[in-house]
């Protein structure tokens, strides 16, 4: 009689605890079981009796390993290694093992590789299942966030603020691959690469470049990340072809390399291209003059070796002034002709011609030089009628530059001559008018005048 008494004390003392103002907080963990105490029993709730949870078969991305493991009480989810964003369906299946429709609410605590959980029904992080109903679970993980962490699922009875239990959840997801890769050649054999940023930026180290000289063997180049979105091989040989990838990492203390790498390949290009032939000015015969100063037509004799790819570039300089043009080579070898080159910012006199060759990969040829000669002055002319007495022929005097063609008319009688001369212009007995005449210097500027003539008997 005496311990049936002790037994009834003890579980009333138990059953007495909230009432008696003791501040006992018991979590949904507590309350797992049925405790028997003489004829009475009593039932803690417990999440179990509201939902049942059952592992969708899910894998870790390349392995056999289930993501998710155990049940209501004991679930965990490891994720694994996981080599990109992607969304992973049906995780876990969750039901409603109650007689009445019950709503489950899930909250993810750490793991910021982890976008969004949401079940499969509603889309969200809430869903109320009729008396047996199921739904799955969805994990998203992040664009943004790479590498190693832990966090928590809580599943929680909706409605209550304790009735819970909280899953061990682990993700190890590597960093966003870069879109796209480029390779190109430059000068002296170095092969520049670029990259447009991977999307991830939180915990990425930067990336790690990878060259492969055939066979499919990848070496890696920089000794630590670089946070740079672009990198010089200059480790090359002239003539070689190298492919090349670009893997994003993490900034763990085991990095995380992205994977679905793009790769390019470039040759390493070091040799230039063959010097031009000649390089002359082609138009107001071969002179810079007025008429042309604005429009200037250059040649370009390229030899044997040149490629159509290759661009030339013409340069005119007088004094500290200089003008460019560049053109493409069009058939390599050959001649090739720039047009519409503007040289009236250059000062009269000589000019120096230079013209190289540049190849893809942006070496250039030596350089070959040539010569013209700006002149934009039209030469001075004048012309004197001289008026002789019958029957002398009366004659004009014209000064002008010692190399200038003068041509020119008088009442009828024409006239011509080089530098300054003195030409007779026929026996003109009475009258008076207006003469013409025009010099050309050697540059091809004129000059074109009136005089007047007068004659008497």
């Amino acid at each position: 009689m005496g311990r049936r008494t002790i037994t009834a004390f003890v579980v009333a003392a138990c059953a007495s605890l909230p009432l008696a103002g003791l501040h006992v907080r018991l979590t949904a963990a507590a309350f797992t079981a049925q405790t028997a105490v003489a004829a009475n029993t009593f039932t803690a709730d417990r999440l179990a009796n509201y939902f049942s949870v059952a592992p969708g078969g899910l894998v870790q991305p390349g392995t056999t390993t289930p993501i998710a493991t155990g049940g209501i009480d004991t679930l965990s989810l490891a994720l694994g290694s996981v080599p990109k964003a992607q969304t992973f369906s049906g995780v876990f299946t969750i039901t409603n093992v109650s007689a009445q429709a019950a709503t489950a609410v899930l909250t993810l605590t750490g793991a910021p590789q982890i976008a969004s959980v949401a079940f499969a029904s509603t889309g969200t992080t809430s869903a109320t299942l009729a008396a047996g109903a199921s739904t799955t679970l969805g994990v998203t993980t992040s664009t943004l966030v790479a590498g190693r962490a832990t966090g928590s699922l809580r599943l929680r009875l909706g409605g209550s603020t304790w009735l819970y239990r909280d899953y061990a959840v682990s993700i190890a997801e590597a960093p966003e691959a870069p879109a796209g890769l480029t390779a190109a050649a430059k000068p002296a054999a170095r092969i520049h690469l670029a990259w447009p940023a991977s999307s991830t930026t939180t915990n990425l180290a930067g990336y790690n470049v990878y060259r492969s000289t055939g066979g499919g063997a990848f070496v890696l180049l920089n000794a630590q990340p670089t946070a740079a979105t672009s990198f010089d091989d200059t480790s090359t040989v002239d003539g070689s072809p190298y492919t090349y990838k670009v893997q994003a990492v993490s900034s763990d203390a085991q990095p995380l390399s992205s994977v679905d790498s793009t790769t390019a390949t470039a040759t390493a290009d070091g040799s230039p291209p063959p010097v031009p032939t000649s390089v002359s000015v082609t138009s107001g015969g071969g002179w810079i003059n007025a008429a042309t100063a604005g429009s200037v037509t250059v040649s370009v004799s390229l030899a044997a070796g040149s490629l159509a790819s290759d661009q030339v570039t013409v340069t005119l300089a007088a004094g500290a002034t200089s003008i460019q043009r560049t053109a493409a080579a069009s058939q390599g070898a050959g001649t090739i002709t720039i047009t519409g080159i503007d040289a009236s910012v250059l000062a009269d006199g000589a000019v120096t011609l230079t013209a190289v060759s540049t190849d893809l990969a942006g070496n250039v040829s030596a350089a070959r030089l040539g010569t013209a000669t700006k002149d934009t002055v039209a030469p001075a002319l004048s012309v004197v009628y001289v008026d002789n007495r019958h029957p002398t022929a009366d004659q004009v005097v014209v000064t002008t530059e010692a190399t200038a063609t003068v041509t020119g008319s008088v009442h009828g009688n024409a006239f011509a001559g080089t530098g300054s001369f003195t030409a007779n212009v026929g026996d003109f007995k009475t009258g008076s008018g207006t003469g013409t005449a025009s010099a050309t210097d050697a540059a091809g500027n004129t000059t074109t005048i009136s005089f007047p003539w007068s004659a008497t008997k």
